[in-house]
């Protein structure tokens, strides 16, 4: 068995470059449909038009939002909503950085109710869709070495590291997400941190 490669960050916290985080929450990349998609492709769908979930340009946007074909009308994002991500490439779970650390997320806000979680806790997304399947144990270890790595970064306490799904509870709302996914257990996650 090879050795698992640790995540390299370069964690600046006393550089106003960054927000005091108090809170992790952890997202999987499974998405309405069912897909699930590689970093760049979230990046993308995050930074683009989209209608009902489908990314199109912005004329195709405009005209079916004049002609009202659709539920739902989303404009681009400045970045991408979570602040990073790991995934599988070419063989090896790797990090990609996302929204500056600067910034709040777009993760984990509840339409109405509060915007707390993108205010004050990090997001982060495993790609992957584990509502069907638990991550790969190295990937599992790798994100706990990562999350490990934020909390020491942040003085952030592992009870404060929550699955998007934990969002709902602790706003005492039915859950309207599994997020990180129905086989990733959270109590087994903390626990293991």
């Amino acid at each position: 068995m090879t050795a698992l490669r640790k995540p390299r960050l370069d964690i600046q916290i006393q550089s106003r470059l960054s927000r005091r985080w108090k809170g992790i929450v952890w997202h999987h990349s499974a998405s309405p449909d069912r897909a699930t998609r590689d970093w760049d492709g979230i990046v993308k769908y995050h930074t683009s038009f989209r209608v009902d979930y489908r990314v199109v340009a912005n004329e195709e946007f405009d005209r079916l939002l004049r002609e009202r074909k659709g539920q739902r009308f989303e404009r681009p994002w400045s970045a991408v909503g979570y602040h990073g991500g790991t995934e599988w490439v070419e063989g090896r779970v790797v990090f990609h950085w996302g929204r500056p650390l600067d910034r709040i997320g777009a993760h984990a806000g509840v339409k109405g109710l509060s915007n707390l979680f993108n205010q004050e806790y990090l997001g982060l997304a495993a790609i992957g869709n584990f509502d069907l399947a638990p991550p790969k144990p190295e990937h599992w270890d790798f994100n706990l070495h990562l999350t490990r790595a934020f909390m020491d970064a942040f003085g952030i306490s592992k009870s404060r590291v929550i699955g998007h799904r934990e969002v709902f509870d602790k706003l005492g709302v039915p859950r309207q997400k599994s997020c990180p996914g129905l086989r990733w257990d959270m109590d087994l996650f903390r626990s293991d941190l």
